[in-house]
């Protein structure tokens, strides 16, 4: 019995490890500064992103680059992460607004991860561009 008490132990770690880590890696990357093309192109100033912009970021990105999902393959499962923010937050609202408020931040980050990686995808598109035109 006590290495099956292991057992889960060490898997319910290496879950959270997981999760943890990927956490990490979008949110640092949410963090990156977005460049005028971006404010210009979304039409929305980069400090003013919020937490009900995901979609439009996302539907920016399908429409201004196509080849988006190839370039970054976080913003699948980002997607779902957000889905399952709103619909946490909209059931927490009156009950725990703290929890409410919580989830309301988490999904202000997924808006900012959406808009960074409409921001790359922007930019590797004029660097196609450029390279294109310099041959």
């Amino acid at each position: 019995m006590l290495p099956l008490c292991i057992l889960a132990f060490a898997a319910f770690a290496l879950v959270q490890f997981g999760v943890s880590q990927w956490r990490a890696i979008w949110i640092s990357a949410a963090n990156q500064p977005l460049s005028e093309a971006w404010r210009l192109k979304a039409g929305i100033d980069a400090e003013s992103v919020g937490p009900r912009d995901f979609a439009t970021l996302v539907g920016l990105c399908n429409q201004l680059s196509p080849n988006s999902k190839k370039a970054s393959t976080w913003l699948d499962e980002i997607s779902l992460y957000y889905r399952a923010l709103a619909k946490l937050q909209k059931g927490l609202e009156l009950r725990i607004p703290s929890m409410a408020s919580w989830a309301l931040r988490e999904m202000q980050t997924c808006s900012r991860y959406a808009a960074v990686v409409l921001d790359q995808n922007l930019s590797m598109c004029v660097d196609r561009q450029f390279a294109v035109r310099g041959n």
